[in-house]
């Protein structure tokens, strides 16, 4: 199912333009899109010289929060799935099929860890205050904690500072 086109551009989030829509529901204090992953026959895999035929090993479902809209809060309910495979080696392999625009790990849509950092960054926002915006605004349910990793995680792919002022030098020149 593809999301309807007068739906469409409300579902802007990657999570929703970028995986399979099989169902939506909305009540009223809640949207809900039921996401599945497009599954192909073979996957090219590190651990094999040829694109590999895999299987369906198990399901989860988990729901992952997204950026909540016209005053409702927005719920993915999404079907993970692992997959398996015999290697090279002869060896059974399992993977979990990655979904584009959420962090399964953190239970949000990439858009919601980008407006979170946005809140807590750009605008020096206290924790606690994005916490509560992020709540008022977009019906999203976090702790100050959660915030705080976030950052952390986001901080610890950054450059260093020594080599954030040598790019700056390289440039001077």
């Amino acid at each position: 199912m593809s999301i309807p086109d007068a739906l469409h551009s409300v579902f802007t989030e990657k999570a929703a333009q970028q995986n399979r829509v099989t169902d939506i529901t909305i009540e009223a204090e809640r949207i809900t899109v039921y996401l599945e992953p497009d599954v192909a026959k073979r996957y090219a895999r590190p651990d094999c010289q040829q694109p590999v035929v895999v299987q369906l090993h198990d399901r989860e479902t988990i729901v992952v929060q997204g950026l909540g809209m016209q005053g409702r809060a927005l719920r993915y309910v999404v079907t993970m799935q692992r997959l398996a495979y015999l290697n090279d080696a002869g060896k059974f392999v399992t993977f979990t099929l990655p979904m584009t625009g959420l962090r399964t790990d953190l239970c949000v849509t990439d858009e919601v860890v980008e407006r979170a950092l946005y809140l807590l960054i750009d605008c020096n926002l206290p924790t606690p205050l994005s916490v509560q915006m992020l709540q008022s605004l977009y019906h999203i349910e976090t702790s100050e904690s959660a915030l705080a990793r976030w950052k952390s995680g986001a901080a610890a792919h950054l450059p260093s500072v020594g080599i954030l002022i040598q790019h700056l030098n390289e440039k001077k020149r």
